[in-house]
């Protein structure tokens, strides 16, 4: 985990005192935080906006993030981070979630490396189980990511940033590299974007890289997840099929989520002494 000190001149949205940069994505950063009203630890966030952004939209993307958050804690409690606020200022949004007592998959796989199989194949179906609630709901991510991913000390996992999609008014504004292609193409998306990004995490943990790089612009990287074929992986085992059937350019053509459960259970139960966790 990047740990950074900051000293930021005044308090974000007159209440939040920032500490330590914990995560860092494109256009996204996020700090261990602190309410100084109740002195209670948090997750605050800062979302870069568009340059031009509409702006009736931008005054209504607070809102969305705070209603979209809380109908996803209740749906999935404890696997969501709970929303406390949302602000924009100086052309960031500001998200401010309860702070999680776990290290961002990102940055643990930076640290650690590769995950074997089985344990790319539960954190998989942990993630499968909160979208599978979300789209039941008509609920999209939009914006799902390693960065958006918390892994706890004992291996369980909590999801932020429900509600950014839509609110950014950009595709894929904060994790370009998981996009899917529809997203690249700035079409209309729903639940098969997240299970492409799905595919795309459950490919970085067992290959160690991202299926598509990160270009350094948003708009080169996005190209390159439209157009470019996927790199075979090479490591992943009895997850290559799936993986690969997330990863169909065709939205139409991916994988639905009782055939992906199927195949991260069948992974996960082929490693001796390894538990399904509970859908």
């Amino acid at each position: 985990m990047v740990r950074a000190h900051v000293s930021p001149p005044e308090l974000v949205a007159g209440r939040y005192r920032l500490f330590e940069v914990v995560q860092r994505e494109t256009n996204r950063v996020c700090w261990l935080g602190e309410d100084a009203t109740t002195g209670s630890p948090c997750l605050v966030t800062r979302i870069a906006l568009p340059q031009a952004p509409a702006g009736e939209a931008v005054h209504r993307a607070p809102g969305r993030v705070i209603r979209t958050g809380e109908t996803m804690a209740s749906l999935c409690p404890g696997r969501i981070a709970a929303v406390l606020d949302a602000v924009v200022a100086d052309g960031m949004l500001w998200t401010v979630t309860e702070w999680v007592a776990g290290v961002p998959l990102g940055d643990l796989l930076d640290r650690r490396g590769a995950f074997s199989y089985a344990r790319a194949a539960r954190v998989g179906l942990e993630l499968l189980a909160v979208l599978e609630a979300a789209h039941t709901h008509g609920v999209t991510h939009g914006e799902l990511s390693p960065g958006q991913v918390f892994v706890r000390e004992e291996g369980s996992v909590v999801v932020t940033g429900f509600g950014l999609a839509g609110a950014t008014l950009a595709p894929r504004l904060t994790a370009p590299a998981y996009a899917s292609p529809e997203q690249a193409r700035d079409e209309r998306i729903g639940p098969a974007a997240d299970l492409w990004t799905l595919g795309a995490i459950l490919y970085t943990m067992v290959e160690g890289r991202p299926p598509f790089r990160d270009r350094g612009r948003p708009e080169a990287t996005l190209k390159g997840v439209d157009r470019l074929p996927l790199r075979t992986p090479v490591r992943a085992g009895p997850l290559t099929r799936a993986v690969q059937g997330l990863l169909r350019k065709d939205c139409r053509e991916r994988l639905t989520r009782p055939v992906v459960r199927a195949a991260l259970t069948r992974a996960l139960t082929e490693e001796p002494g390894t538990t399904v966790p509970e859908a």
